[in-house]
C-alpha cells in the first residue's frame, strides 16, 4: 500500500465509519450483559435493546448521510471518498433484500399478521427485527472500517461471558441473577445470555473469532487477549451442555484446518490456539474437582472432552506439533516447500471419510437396522420421534403440518416465526408423551424459516450463508482478516441445524455476515490487518 493510498485511507474514516464502531462496540460489550430483571424478560430486554441501538445507528447514519450529500457549501475535501462501492448490489446484497421481501409477504398473507410483524407468537423473530437486520447490515457492509479496540472489548466482554457461565455451572451466582428461581430454571439457564442453548450458540460465534483472531493477528497484545478468549470460550462451550455447541466446534476446527494447512504460519498459530483450547478443559477438570464435581454435570460429549484420558494425548501430540512448527520457523524448507496443497487434500479426504461413515451410521440405524440398542448413540444416529431430546417429534410433526399448506403458502409460508400456531394441534400429543405443553419453534432454524417463511424464504437465508462464505474465501488470501469474520458464521450456521433463532446471539451472525460482505466489496482497502 503505497503513501498516497494509506493518506486517502485515513482521510475516509468519518462520522459514519465511527457510528458503526460505537455500535459494534456497544453490541459486542453492554447488550451481552444487559438485563432489567434477572433471567424474567432477558429475551424480551434484548429483543427491545437491539431495536433502540440499530434505530440509533440508522437514523444517525442516514442523517449523516444526508449532511454530506445535501450540504452544498461544504469544501469538496469534506465530501466523504466511500471506502466501497454504497449502491452497487452484490449476489449477497440481492440474497439479504430477499429474504426481507419473503418476510414482507408472508406477512401480507398471513393468518397471523401481528405475529408474523412482531415475532410475538415465538422467539421475536418477527419482520421488525428481520428489517433491522437487513437495514444494519447494509450499514455495517459499507461503513465499517477496522480498529482494533471493537475486537478488543469483544475477547474481553466475551470472556466475561463466559466465565459467568462456567460459575453458573458450579452454581456460583457471582452478579445474583438466578436469586429465587426454581432449581429446573437453574440447571437450564446461564449468564446473561440465557439457557444452555443460546449460550452455545454465542460460543459458537466468540470461540471461532477467538480462535482466528489468534491465528491471522500479529500483534502481541491482540493474540494475548485472543488466547485468553479462547480458555474461556471453549470452556464455556463444555459448561452451556449443549449438543448444537459440538456441532459449531467440528465445523470450526475443520475449516480453520482446511484453511491453515496452506500456510505454514497459519498452521503453527493454529496448532498452538488448538493446544491452549483443549488445555483449557483440562483446567476446568480441575476447577470441578476443587468444587469436589458439585455442578450441574456434563453432557456426554463434554465429559469426554474434559475427564477422558484421551484428551491428555491429544493435548501431546498438538502440543509437539506446534513446537516442531515452531523450530522450522526460519528453515527455507518450511518458507519454500510447505506441502499445501497435500495436506488440503489429505484434510478433506479426511473429512470426507469421516462425513461418510456418521452419514451410513445414520442411515443404516434409521432405515435398516431400527430395533438394536445403541445406547446414547440412539440420540445421534437413530432418527425417530425420540431422537435429539424429542426433536425427531417436532420435525416429523412440523413437516406434516408443512405440506399440508397450499402452494403459495409452501413457497412463502405460514408467518415470520409463527410456528406455534402450526404446531398447535400436536401440544396435547407433546404433553402427553414428552411432557412439554406447548413449543413455538422446530428446534432447527432451517425448518423453522421453512415452516414460517416458505421454500423462498429458506432458499434466500441459504444463498445468505453461501454467497458470504465462498466470497470471503476467495479474497482471504488478500485480507486474512475476513477468516476472523467468516469462520463464526460457518460455526453459528452448523450449530443452527439444532437450534433456534432468538434476538440474543442471532444478530450477531447478522453482525458478522455484515462484516464478511464490507471486506469482499473490490474497494475497500482500509479494512485490513497489515
Amino acid at each position: 500500500m503505497n503513501e498516497n493510498t494509506t493518506l486517502q485511507n485515513k482521510s475516509t474514516y468519518n462520522m459514519r465509519n465511527a457510528m458503526v464502531n460505537y455500535y459494534l462496540l456497544v453490541m459486542f460489550t453492554f447488550f451481552e450483559l444487559f438485563l432489567t430483571h434477572q433471567y424474567a424478560k432477558a429475551r424480551t430486554d434484548k429483543f427491545i435493546l437491539f431495536i433502540v441501538l440499530s434505530s440509533v445507528l440508522i437514523v444517525s447514519v442516514v442523517a449523516i448521510s444526508l449532511t454530506y450529500y445535501l450540504d452544498k457549501n461544504a469544501p469538496q475535501k469534506s465530501k466523504v471518498v466511500e471506502c466501497v462501492p454504497i449502491f452497487k448490489l452484490s449476489i449477497t446484497d440481492i440474497a439479504v433484500l430477499s429474504f426481507f421481501l419473503c418476510a414482507v409477504i408472508t406477512t401480507l398473507i398471513s393468518d397471523y399478521k401481528l405475529d408474523s410483524l412482531l415475532g410475538k407468537a415465538g422467539r421475536d423473530n418477527g419482520l421488525v427485527l428481520i428489517a433491522l437486520y437487513t437495514a444494519t447490515y447494509f450499514i455495517i457492509s459499507r461503513f465499517f472500517y477496522l480498529k482494533n479496540y471493537v475486537f478488543a472489548a469483544f475477547l474481553v466482554f466475551g470472556s466475561i461471558i463466559s466465565l459467568l457461565a462456567v460459575l453458573h455451572f458450579f452454581y456460583i451466582d457471582p452478579l445474583g441473577i438466578m436469586v429465587g428461581y426454581s432449581q429446573e430454571v437453574i440447571e437450564d439457564f446461564g449468564t446473561t445470555i440465557g439457557n444452555k442453548n443460546t449460550i452455545a450458540s454465542y460460543m459458537c460465534i466468540f470461540l471461532p473469532v477467538a480462535m482466528m483472531m489468534f491465528v491471522v493477528y500479529k500483534e502481541h497484545a491482540m493474540k494475548i487477549l485472543s488466547a485468553f478468549a479462547i480458555a474461556f470460550a471453549y470452556c464455556g462451550l463444555l459448561v452451556a451442555g449443549s449438543n448444537s455447541g459440538y456441532i459449531g466446534l467440528f465445523a470450526m476446527l475443520f475449516f480453520m484446518i482446511l484453511v491453515c494447512v496452506r500456510k505454514a504460519e497459519y498452521m503453527r498459530n493454529f496448532m498452538l490456539a488448538l493446544t491452549i483450547m483443549l488445555s483449557s478443559g483440562v483446567a476446568l477438570r480441575l476447577f470441578s474437582l476443587l468444587f469436589k464435581d458439585k455442578s450441574k454435570g456434563f453432557e456426554k460429549i463434554g465429559e469426554k472432552l474434559v475427564y477422558s484420558k484421551a484428551v491428555f494425548v491429544i493435548i501431546l501430540v498438538c502440543a509437539i506439533i506446534t513446537f516442531f512448527l515452531y523450530y522450522l520457523k526460519e528453515k527455507e524448507y518450511i518458507k519454500n516447500k510447505w506441502p499445501k496443497n497435500i495436506l488440503t487434500v489429505i484434510v478433506i479426504s479426511i473429512g470426507a471419510v469421516i462425513l461418510g461413515i456418521c452419514a451410513y451410521t445414520f442411515y443404516y440405524y434409521t432405515f435398516v437396522d431400527k430395533t438394536t440398542d445403541i445406547g446414547q448413540l440412539s440420540q445421534i444416529f437413530r432418527f425417530d420421534d425420540r431422537w435429539g431430546t424429542h426433536r425427531g417429534f417436532m420435525w416429523i410433526k412440523g413437516m406434516e403440518e408443512f405440506f399440508k399448506f397450499d402452494f403459495f403458502h409452501q413457497l412463502f409460508g405460514s408467518g415470520c416465526d409463527t410456528f406455534y400456531h402450526v404446531f398447535e394441534p400436536h401440544f396435547a400429543e407433546l404433553s402427553a408423551r414428552f411432557h412439554n405443553s406447548s413449543t413455538n419453534c422446530i428446534h432447527s432454524e432451517y425448518l423453522n424459516y421453512l415452516i414460517t417463511q416458505g421454500y423462498l424464504g429458506l432458499l434466500s437465508y441459504l444463498f445468505i450463508i453461501f454467497a458470504t462464505v465462498i466470497r470471503a474465501f476467495k479474497i482471504s488470501k488478500e485480507n486474512r482478516l475476513v477468516l476472523v469474520f467468516v469462520l463464526p458464521v460457518i460455526a453459528y450456521s452448523a450449530q443452527a441445524v439444532v437450534n433456534i433463532y432468538q434476538p440474543i446471539t442471532t444478530p450477531f451472525f447478522f453482525i458478522f455476515i455484515s462484516l464478511c460482505e464490507c471486506l469482499s466489496r473490490k474497494s475497500n482497502p482500509v479494512n485490513k490487518l497489515d
